[in-house]
């Protein structure tokens, strides 16, 4: 016990050395925090991780990169603490960023808050609100992950979506349009803190006045929520998802027999990360039975 007592006496006293040197020591990284960028060591999936302590998944570098300038504040957390936070849903395009359409349909949307869509109804009203180069701020989305929007009314022409960002010409001042206000950036930290991009900002002819509070820090605009459907699994290079085709909730007759049609109780979209195909080789269904 005395050679136990002096064996951590020396201890804390080279440990105290150590901190009054200036040098640091290797710990155990913290836990991560709402609103943390996160991915385990070894996948490239990055997830966002809630207030609600669920992780929200970014479908696609462009979905990431409406959002975030660079990966920078990715932290690589264990995998068990990884599993110990729910799947929330996935992040839609980040407002007043892109564009968006899918290759099946030539319909071109704006995106909104929530995950959105509304109708941009013809090119030329395109040209009129984002120039002639506006097609290039259209990107695809896959069919599989266009369910995670919802379709609003189509865009009055002339009419911006709420998330622009706006500017006069030969003005410096920016302007944030909620659907309703305009609302001025008060500095270039409010800018930078809401993770705003020049390159998103649109120089228009309509003469803006501010209208409503003025945007002074970090708001939850600048948070990548937006998804409306919840994702059911994600994995390593592979994300499923409920269709849009699966049936409503339903009741089956236990005297069903073998003789019968088929009946069809859901439908799932399957996508492939883009790092690499994925071979799916078993599929595992859980039935509950209710009694009553």
């Amino acid at each position: 016990m005395k050679k136990l007592r002096k064996f951590l006496t020396v201890g804390v006293m080279v440990l105290s050395i150590i901190a009054m040197s200036g040098l640091t020591v290797n710990t155990a990284q913290a836990a991560a925090q709402p609103g943390d960028l996160i991915k385990m060591d070894g996948l490239s999936s990055v997830y966002y991780l809630g207030n609600d302590g669920k992780r929200y998944v970014f479908p696609s570098e462009s979905v990431y990169f409406s959002w975030y300038n660079d990966f920078s504040g990715v932290i690589t957390i264990p995998a068990s603490e990884l599993q110990s936070y729910p799947l929330g849903a996935n992040v839609t395009m980040r407002p007043g960023t892109k564009l968006v359409k899918i290759t099946t349909d030539p319909s071109v949307y704006a995106v909104t808050p929530n995950g959105v869509l509304r109708k941009i109804q013809s090119e030329a009203d395109a040209i009129a609100l984002y120039g002639p180069n506006w097609n290039k701020m259209v990107v695809d989305i896959a069919d599989a992950f266009f369910t995670n929007y919802t379709i609003g009314t189509p865009l009055n022409s002339g009419e911006y979506p709420a998330g622009t960002l706006l500017k006069n010409p030969n003005n410096a001042s920016i302007y944030y349009f909620d659907g309703t206000n305009y609302r001025m950036i008060s500095s270039e930290a409010a800018f930078n803190a809401n993770r705003f991009n020049m390159n998103n900002v649109v120089t228009t002819s309509m003469t803006l006045t501010a209208s409503g509070t003025a945007i002074t820090g970090a708001e939850d605009l600048a948070k990548p929520y937006g998804a409306t459907s919840g994702q059911v699994v994600t994995g390593s290079g592979l994300t499923v998802a409920l269709a849009a085709s699966t049936p409503a909730s339903g009741n089956l007759a236990t005297s069903a027999t073998s003789g019968q049609a088929a009946v069809s109780l859901a439908a799932f979209n399957f996508t492939a990360a883009n790092d690499g195909a994925v071979v799916v080789k078993t599929i595992k269904l859980k039935k509950n039975r209710l009694i009553s």
